[in-house]
C-alpha cells in the first residue's frame, strides 16, 4: 500500500505590509462613523468586533501539520478522513504550492482543502484515484476575494 506523509502549514501566510492593517482601521473606522451617524449603535459594535477579528486572524501565525495519504485515508494531524467520505477531488496547481481540494458527500463534510507542499501531484493523484473520482473543482468567490485581499 502506497502512503504519502509530508508536513505543510495549515494556511499560507501572506506577506502584508503595515499599509494593510491601516486601511483596514480606516475602513472601520468610515463604518463606525456611518453607524453612528444613522444611529445603528449595534452595527458600530458589530464592525469594531469584526475588524478586531480581521487583525487578530491576520497576524496569527499558521500551524504545522503532519499529513498521510494512503488509498483509504488521508490524516491531518491526528485526524483521519476516509477518502470514502468523499465524492471527488482536484488538485489546483499554484505558484506557491498546490492544494488538494476534496468535496465531501454530506453537508457537515461538504469541503476540505490541503496544502501539498512539495509533494508530486501524479504520485498524489495515482493514491487518491483508487477511492474517489477526479472532478475539476471550481474556487468559491470567497477563497478567490481572500487571495486578492491578502486573506
Amino acid at each position: 500500500m502506497n502512503k504519502l506523509t509530508w508536513r505543510a502549514f495549515e494556511f499560507e501566510q501572506p506577506e502584508r505590509h503595515p499599509n494593510w492593517f491601516v486601511s483596514l482601521w480606516i475602513l472601520a473606522l468610515a463604518l463606525v462613523v456611518v453607524a453612528i451617524i444613522l444611529k445603528s449603535y449595534l452595527m458600530a459594535v458589530f464592525v469594531i468586533i469584526a475588524a478586531a477579528l480581521l487583525n487578530i486572524y491576520a497576524v496569527k501565525e499558521p500551524a504545522e501539520y503532519e499529513f498521510s495519504l494512503n488509498t483509504e485515508t488521508l490524516t491531518i494531524g491526528e485526524k483521519n478522513h476516509h477518502l470514502t467520505d468523499f465524492k471527488s477531488f482536484w488538485i489546483f496547481e499554484r505558484e506557491n504550492g498546490n492544494v488538494l481540494s476534496l468535496e465531501g458527500k454530506n453537508v457537515m463534510n461538504s469541503h476540505l482543502e490541503v496544502p501539498l507542499a512539495e509533494m508530486d501531484i501524479d504520485i498524489v493523484r495515482s493514491i487518491l484515484l483508487a477511492s474517489v473520482t477526479e472532478k475539476e473543482h471550481s474556487e468559491s468567490m470567497t477563497d478567490i476575494l481572500a487571495r486578492i485581499l491578502k486573506f
